[in-house]
């Protein structure tokens, strides 16, 4: 009968041993694709947001660095109409200045023909003296050419210069206002890059977190799941030890009852 029973206990055991490791396998194997889902989830989440984070760092950068070269731009159109405009002054003032000499130097030549013309007009001396008159007046009638012409094209040299400055500072004034939109724009651009990188690094160090606790999980399910001979020949002598308490109590329950459950005894 004990054989019977020892045969019996060592089925039960057996059964019950390779039922645990097959529940226990298959857990491990559940959790351990699970986890191992996970990890390669937040390792992929954490390459995105790596990806995101350079792009944005990269492009704030890029960003930032063409507000310097815009800034400098218009620093240079600055200082250019600075001194256009004093330029443009000094030549206004000294047109200012020339023209009323210029209009006085004509003006007494005009006169003075008037009086010449006037005085050999029908008289004698224009008679008397004919070709010099002439020459004098011949002479002076160029030099009222000469001065009609220069004031003439000082008029036009003006009216044209300050036609060009005009025309100058509003092309300036547009680029001005084209470079000072770029730069609001891109100001604005890489404060919310650098917004948005801020939360990104936020992301990264949370997923971060949960990468690392989901590996430490990994690696402590990793240790509980790997079954070594060691530990199976410890449950394997446990249950054998259990066995053989079990033989020794049925021996000593038959020697003392003397009911012969033991054979041989």
């Amino acid at each position: 009968m004990i054989n019977s029973m020892e045969k019996k206990l060592r089925e039960e055991a057996g059964k019950k041993v390779r039922q645990t490791l097959q529940n226990f396998q298959a857990y491990c194997d559940s959790e351990m694709k699970k986890a191992a889902s996970k990890q390669e989830g937040k390792q992929s989440e954490l390459e995105d947001l790596q990806t995101k984070i350079d792009a944005a760092t990269s492009k704030s950068a890029a960003l930032k660095e063409e507000v310097v070269d815009l800034q400098k731009a218009l620093a240079t159109i600055g200082e250019f109409q600075v001194n256009a405009t004093n330029m443009r002054q000094k030549e206004k003032a000294q047109f200012a200045k020339t023209m009323p000499e210029v209009q006085e130097g004509l003006d007494g030549v005009k006169m003075a023909l008037k009086v010449l013309r006037e005085y050999y007009k029908g008289t004698e001396a224009a008679t008397e003296r004919g070709g010099t008159a002439t020459g004098v007046i011949g002479m002076l009638e160029v030099v009222e050419s000469d001065f009609a012409k220069n004031l003439a094209e000082m008029r036009v040299a003006e009216a044209t210069a300050q036609e060009d400055f005009k025309k100058e500072m509003q092309d300036l004034e547009l680029e001005k206002a084209r470079k000072e939109q770029d730069v609001k724009y891109k100001v604005q651009e890489a404060q919310r890059l650098d917004v948005e990188l801020q939360e990104f690094r936020s992301d990264s160090d949370s997923v971060q977190t949960e990468l690392s606790a989901i590996q430490e999980f990994n690696s402590g399910l990793q240790a509980e799941c790997t079954v070594t001979p060691a530990s199976y020949e410890e449950r394997r002598a446990k249950r054998q030890a259990e066995i053989e308490g079990l033989k020794s109590a049925l021996e000593t329950l038959d020697a003392e009852s003397g009911t012969g459950l033991v054979p041989g005894s």
